[in-house]
């Protein structure tokens, strides 16, 4: 019974694959009359517009007006009779276009909507003419079975009987379908629709089948010779009839075919006659797919071996693998060729459906190899189906991608068998084989103009690849042995990169680029120490940056930058002891020294790397780009600047709090004062113009780390006014004076120069701004130093230190207002006003609080002049300046 129902699911699936072909058809010369009756209602319209009679009433219009409706094409008349009046119309209105008799285009349309009948009629043909017919031939099949188990359980007959009734019937149907037009009155059925004829065939071939089927296995009344025998005949009975009768039959014949081996009980035991015999049943098969062009019929033929084929591999059939291996093989190969000489390829790319077969071939090899143990036949069988898919690619280029395909899956079958431990000899040899063969075509046909590509991508991939699975299998090799095969494999990489550099579009040559500077890469870190991990990667990003200039490629300045970001990476992960102590620094912490990597240690994993960074980004400046170049750039400085502050770190060696509380404020002056002069050097200058924004922008970062560093620790973080740390005794000239001071005159400088007015313009003031704010601090910390001496965080406040605040804060206002009325700067004029009120504030309400007397009269006498004496001396200095200036 499932034999049967499988037969009639077979059966339908090319029923249903007729029917799609039938509506695409329909659909199509529904099309082409839709065409038809535009040309004609563009015709009519034309005509119209020539005539000089009235649109409305021209009779073309009539005719135009009828042609924008179109009638159904259920009514064939209407639409003739339309076109013919459109056409006489056409035929006899002025500035008409004269048309030859035997060329006019719309009696031939005439004649072809004449013979074409409706979409509804052949809807209807097709539903209730085709399919009912090989519905019906089914349903003879299933008769013919329920004949035989009707007479089996109602024990009518004995199984001999049963055999014969049921061959008869099935005789009688096949014989109907050959002579049953012969027949008087009755044969008139078969002449009207030769479908009848092919359906009962098909349905006779099934039942012919089935009753050998029961007389074998049910009944035991034919030995395996037997029924091998009436296999055959059937098989070759149906292939007869299908040159007939067509795929239904062929389909029957497929089918019985690869059932005899299991009808006549061959198995493992006999795996030479089973091979012998599907090998000679599919070349039956694939000579009439070729002589009839069905392209499935191959395909078919070509499953059926492999079920077959893989059934045998999954039992055990050690002792004739090697004939299971070759029948695999030849299947493979008979199978494309016998495909591709059918011309048919179901609405897919012609390589797809070329290549199934050998697809199936080299799994079926991929299953083979481990059942016998990756032996060298297994090897060979597959080698030969990649040879053969690389001479089908050199013949034909529709079928190049079966040899990426090819190739990945014998890297697939050499990663298993290294995998699993297979390293021996013949592993190693079959590998290195077939990384040459690939690699070596690959590279013949890499410019050829319609598949090179692909052809270039296998000669890529095959050595690499090849490479890759290699580090599957524990080899035992040296670090020096892997790194000469890396430039081994690299080599033909840079050749193709070499070879392809002049297809201007193409993405082979980054590719090969890509892979070259990674075997490059991973052999330079084989044979050096990792200490110079970061430096190899310099130098494969300066090779990079060499082939760029050479090739004006933007993908590889792409691969440069990525070079350029990993060993950036590799020298700060070296460099993780200098990162931990610049985060402690941010912390806090004091005691640094001790956290500091050994100088000899960094000079190859961070300064070597910068320097050879900086070096590409000034070197090929011209052909990286802004971004690129600056992004190189940053790599290098930032390992610069790490490896200053390691060196900076060395010479006090501040470890305990003492020694931080001695020289922890004259080290920061160093830095930050070191900082804001690199910077002030670098915006300062005039360069040229190829390297003035590079400069500037280097010149912007050392300013901000100066600025950063004297906002962060030395006002907020460590000032010397909240943890102690000695400034040294001599007032002004201490480091606290000293320091900011300087800082205010640097913020002041930084102000002044010319990129801050034009690349940061809104910048300029806040740097006036903080630059008074310095100045502030700066007095004041004067002032304490002066009080107190050199530790001006512990002692406390007094009331004469008050009075020198205001003091100096007032000489500081008074020294702002006046070089702002002398520089007409209106910054330091406002500052200079605002502080002296905020000091005249302090001095009345905390300073004079505190005394008495004699002296907070005098005290508020002098602050009272001095302040009247400021403001006539501005009015007066501002009024004198102003007609100058309305002037000017």
């Amino acid at each position: 019974m499932e034999f049967l129902l499988l037969i009639a699911t077979v059966i339908l699936f090319v029923l249903v694959f007729n029917l799609r072909k039938t509506v695409a058809l329909l659909r199509s010369q529904i099309s082409e009359l839709e065409h038809h009756l535009a040309v004609v209602r563009n015709a009519a319209v034309a005509s119209l517009e020539a005539s000089p009679r009235k649109a409305e009433d021209h009779p073309i219009r009539h005719a135009a007006r009828r042609a924008e409706q179109p009638p159904t094409l259920t009514e064939p008349t209407d639409l003739e009779d339309q076109i013919t009046d459109n056409a006489d119309i056409l035929s006899t209105a002025p500035g008409a276009i004269e048309v030859p008799e035997e060329t006019n285009e719309i009696d031939e349309i005439t004649d072809s909507l004449s013979n074409t009948p409706s979409a509804a009629k052949r809807f209807e043909d097709l539903v209730g003419g085709k399919l009912p017919i090989w519905i019906g031939g089914i349903a003879l099949i299933f008769a013919g079975f329920f004949l035989v188990r009707f007479s089996i359980e109602a024990g009518l007959f004995g199984p001999v009987a049963r055999c014969i009734t049921a061959i008869i019937f099935g005789i009688t149907l096949i014989g109907l379908s050959e002579f049953g037009h012969r027949i008087p009155k009755f044969g008139q059925i078969f002449s009207d629709d030769a479908r009848i004829g092919h359906s009962i065939s098909g349905a006779g071939i099934a039942i012919l089948y089935a009753t050998l089927y029961m007389a074998s296995e049910l009944y035991g009344l034919f030995g395996l010779t037997g029924a091998l025998i009436g296999v055959m005949a059937i098989t070759i009975l149906a292939f007869f009839l299908s040159q007939k009768h067509g795929p239904p039959t062929a389909i029957m014949g497929l089918l019985g075919g690869f059932s005899a081996p299991f009808v006549a009980g061959l198995g493992p035991e006999s795996v030479a006659p089973l091979l012998i015999y599907l090998g000679v049943f599919t070349g039956g098969i694939f000579g009439l797919a070729i002589y009839r062009g069905w392209a499935w019929l191959a395909l078919l033929a070509t499953g059926g071996s492999a079920i077959w084929s893989t059934a045998l591999l999954l039992m055990d059939v050690a002792g004739d693998v090697a004939f299971v291996g070759l029948f695999i093989t030849l299947l493979a190969v008979a199978g494309v060729l016998t495909v591709s000489r059918t011309g048919t390829s179901f609405g897919l790319p012609k390589s797809i459906i070329q290549s199934i077969p050998l697809g199936v071939g080299l799994l079926q090899l991929m299953m083979l190899a481990p059942l016998i143990e990756f032996s060298m036949l297994g090897w060979l069988f597959f080698g030969i189906l990649s040879i053969f898919s690389i001479l089908l690619a050199w013949r034909d280029s529709n079928m190049t991608p079966s040899v990426p395909g090819a190739l990945a899956l014998s890297l697939s079958m050499i990663a298993m068998a290294f995998g699993i431990g297979n390293i021996g000899t013949v592993e190693v040899t079959a590998a290195i084989g077939f990384a040459l063969l690939f690699g070596i075509t690959g590279h013949v046909w890499s410019r050829r103009e319609a598949d090179g590509w692909l052809w270039a991508i296998c000669g890529l991939l095959a050595p690499t690849g090849t490479l890759a699975v290699a580090t599957l299998g524990d080899f035992g090799w040296s670090d020096s042995l892997w790194a000469m095969l890396c430039v081994t494999v690299a080599i033909p990489n840079a050749i193709m990169a070499w070879r392809t550099q002049d297809i201007p579009l193409g993405k082979i040559m980054p590719l090969a680029t890509a892979l070259t500077g990674i075997l490059l890469l991973l052999a330079l870190w084989l044979l050096t120490s990792h200490a110079y991990a970061a430096i190899m990667a310099g130098l494969v990003a300066a090779a990079l940056a060499a082939w760029t200039r050479h090739t004006q490629r933007d993908a590889i300045v792409t691969q440069l930058v990525i070079t350029a970001a990993l060993g950036g990476l590799i020298m700060w992960v070296s460099a993780n002891q200098l990162i931990g102590t610049l985060l402690a620094s941010l912390a806090g912490e004091t005691d640094l020294y001790r956290g500091l990597p050994a100088v000899s240690k960094m000079v190859p994993e961070l300064l070597s790397p910068a320097i050879i960074m900086i070096g590409i980004a000034v070197v090929f400046r011209s052909v990286l780009g802004k971004m690129p170049r600056q992004f190189v750039a940053t790599i290098g400085f930032s390992g610069t600047i790490g490896f200053l502050y390691l060196m900076l770190k060395q010479p006090l060696a501040i470890g305990p709090m003492q020694d931080f509380v001695r020289y922890g404020f004259a080290e920061r002056i160093v830095f930050t004062n070191l900082l804001a002069l690199v910077g002030w050097l670098l915006l300062w200058r005039n360069w040229s113009e190829n390297i003035a924004e590079s400069l500037r922008s280097i010149g912007i970062i050392f300013a901000g780390l100066a600025l950063f560093r004297f906002v962060y620790f030395d006002i907020f973080l460590l000032s010397p006014t909240a943890m102690k740390q000695l400034l040294g005794g001599a007032p002004i000239a201490n480091l606290g004076t000293l320091h900011y001071a300087g800082a205010a005159l640097w913020l002041w400088l930084f102000a002044r120069l010319e990129p801050s007015a034009t690349v940061m313009p809104r910048a300029t003031r806040a740097l006036e701004i903080s630059s008074l704010v310095a100045a502030i601090a700066a007095v004041m910390i004067t002032v304490r130093q002066l009080v107190h001496g050199s530790d001006i965080a512990t002692p406390p406040f007094t009331s004469a230190e008050t009075y020198l605040y205001s003091a100096g804060l007032l000489v500081l206002a008074i020294a702002w207002l006046s070089r702002g009325i002398q520089t007409t700067n209106p910054v330091l004029r406002i500052a200079g006003l605002l502080l002296m009120t905020a000091v005249t504030f302090k001095v009345f309400i905390f300073d004079a609080a505190q005394l008495d007397g004699i002296l907070r009269i005098l005290s508020f006498l002098g602050l009272g002049i001095a302040l009247i004496g400021i403001g006539w001396i501005h009015r007066k200095v501002m009024k004198s300046g102003e007609p100058e200036t309305a002037a000017g």
